[in-house]
């Protein structure tokens, strides 16, 4: 493009040569000789010597000064100040685009409307240089630079709508690929969390198993306790990491229900104290007391979430002192409660500078003592996430060596909690009975093996499947079966395509989702329109396995 335009340009350059040659201009035939000799110099160094920077500024000075020097010795009726507005036009088209390319389009912008001011100031309206030339020659000179640069002006505004065009449909095209990649990317990353979360449920279904061993030797019980708190930690890695992508992509949701907040809150500190004590810390907790029996509206998982990472936070970065985890109210009326939540800490404290990059992802608190704490920096990440998308924000206050404190109000709606009459509490033992004929399907041994044997005891039969087509034929042969255990993810035929099979051959059979996959509100609405009646989020334990099952029968019974 840039060689096409100088070569256009010698082109015109010589037809003024000419011109001025012939009506005697001997001044302007001079000065015209200049781009001329610059234009040849540009296409040599942009056509052979790839040299895209010498090229505009030998043309641009060169025909800038003897736009300038035109003027001056014809007037300004003749219109050669023209050019320098041509060459406005044409400078993206003749600077390459680089990485300078900004740099020196400013440059020579510059240049140019420098000459143009000093055109106009130092120009006389009519030649005051040649008396010989009238005012007819003028103003032809006048229509003839006119035309010439109002067609340059028109081609490179052309070129400039069509460039705008390739862009917009460049990028059209770059976003339809970016949302492509983006639903591959949610597809690997969600197997990729089901399968990770598959593994957990193995190694927890094990684990669980051998911990209920009471013949168990307590030096072994030991190994085994921390294998299960390494595998509750990896569990909120993979957790983390999935909430991080689905915050990134937009799939992010709550999922509110009525909660007893004092309750709950009381209890959130619990799983701390020992950690605390460990490293002889005082682990305090303030619950307003006007928040005993207020039921709200709240997704009581991402608020624990929230809490459990501020004050674990707190006790990582804190070497000795206290902890402080506080909710009070701030405000009530007869629909929504508004609460104060604080995590305080005596701990190392962060840094000014480093205050506004603490919610960033994969970043991590540094001090110089000790270069990095453990952890993915997701946490506040995440908590911050959560906080937003409950409608607040979580703020920091910070002093070095001091200590830190987190804090975010909570607007929650007021609710009202109907107590089942059969709580966990009262049937979920080790003597109970339910009334249930239960086919689990399921292809991985371990989960198969593990969730067998919490049943054993506590059901009436428990038939086995690997996959959907088995299934389909276990429901056809046994009557007996009223509850369906069924896997999603299975070869041969998945869970998704069998319930369709099974509802169609037992319509009130109850089939309850077996799933490595995190249940969210799409995931949840997905399956109730395939008929599922419940689902079993992997990994389970006794409790919420037992929970699950109790809402499809109505024949608990203890044998106590």
């Amino acid at each position: 493009m840039t060689v096409y335009v100088y070569l256009t340009a010698i082109l015109f350059n010589i037809y003024y040569v000419y011109i001025s040659y012939q009506n005697g201009l001997t001044a302007s035939f001079v000065l015209i000789l200049l781009p001329l000799i610059s234009f040849t110099i540009s296409v040599y160094a942009s056509g052979f010597k790839r040299n895209y920077i010498i090229g505009p500024y030998s043309v641009f000075l060169s025909l800038g000064i003897a736009a300038l020097g035109l003027t001056y010795l014809e007037g300004i009726m003749s219109g050669y100040y023209w050019f320098l507005f041509g060459l406005l036009f044409s400078l993206p088209y003749v600077i390459r685009r680089e990485v300078y390319f900004k740099r020196h389009t400013n440059t020579l912008y510059s240049i140019m409307l420098g000459l143009l001011i000093v055109t106009f100031l130092i120009s006389p309206m009519y030649s005051e240089y040649y008396e010989d030339l009238t005012r007819e020659q003028v103003h032809n000179r006048f229509m003839l630079n006119s035309v010439v640069n109002f067609g340059v002006m028109m081609l490179f505004s052309l070129q400039a709508l069509k460039y705008n065009n390739s862009i917009i449909k460049k990028i059209s095209f770059d976003k339809e690929n970016a949302e492509s990649e983006k639903d591959r990317r949610t597809q690997v990353l969600s197997n990729l969390g089901h399968e990770l979360r598959t593994q957990i449920n193995s190694i927890n279904g094990v684990t669980q198993l051998i911990l209920g061993d009471n013949s168990l030797e307590t030096k072994n019980k030991r190994y085994f306790e921390i294998l299960d708190h390494c595998n509750s930690n990896m569990l909120l890695l993979v957790n983390d990491m999935l909430d991080v992508h689905k915050m990134e992509s937009g799939l992010f949701e709550l999922s509110d229900s009525p909660k007893l907040l004092y309750d709950f809150l009381i209890k959130i500190t619990v799983p701390f104290i020992n950690k605390a004590e460990e490293k002889k810390l005082e682990l305090q907790s303030f619950i307003d007391p006007r928040l005993k029996g207020i039921v709200v509206n709240i997704d009581e998982k991402r608020i624990a979430q929230v809490i459990y990472n501020l004050i674990s936070n707190a006790i990582k970065f804190t070497e000795q002192g206290h902890i402080t985890f506080s909710a009070e109210i701030i405000d009530i009326n007869d629909q929504q409660v508004a609460i104060q939540f604080m995590v305080d800490d005596t701990g190392i404290g962060i840094a000014p500078k480093n205050l506004s990059r603490v919610f960033e992802s994969f970043h991590q608190i540094k001090n110089e003592k000790d270069p990095v704490f453990g952890g993915t920096g997701l946490g506040l990440s995440i908590s911050q996430s959560i906080i937003k998308a409950m409608n607040s924000e979580i703020t920091i206050e910070s002093v070095i060596n001091k200590g830190t404190r987190f804090q975010f109000p909570l607007t929650l709606n007021l609710s009202t909690l109907t107590l089942d009459k059969h709580s966990k509490s009262e049937f979920i033992t080790d003597d109970f009975k339910l009334d249930l004929n239960i086919l689990l399907v399921e292809d991985n041994l371990v989960s198969m093996m593990y969730a067998k044997k919490l049943l054993e005891k506590h059901v009436s039969n428990i038939e086995e499947a690997t996959n959907g087509i088995e299934a389909i034929e276990k429901v056809k042969e046994n009557k007996a079966i009223n509850i369906v255990l069924l896997d999603l993810e299975m070869p041969k035929m998945n869970g998704f395509k069998a319930i369709e099979y099974i509802k169609s051959i037992r319509s009130n059979i109850s089939v309850i989702a077996f799933t490595a996959n995190i249940p969210s509100t799409e995931f949840v609405s997905k399956l109730e329109k395939l008929g599922f009646d419940d689902v079993l989020a992997k990994p389970f334990n006794k409790e919420t396995l037992f929970t699950v099952l109790k809402n499809q029968t109505k024949d608990v019974v203890n044998l106590n």
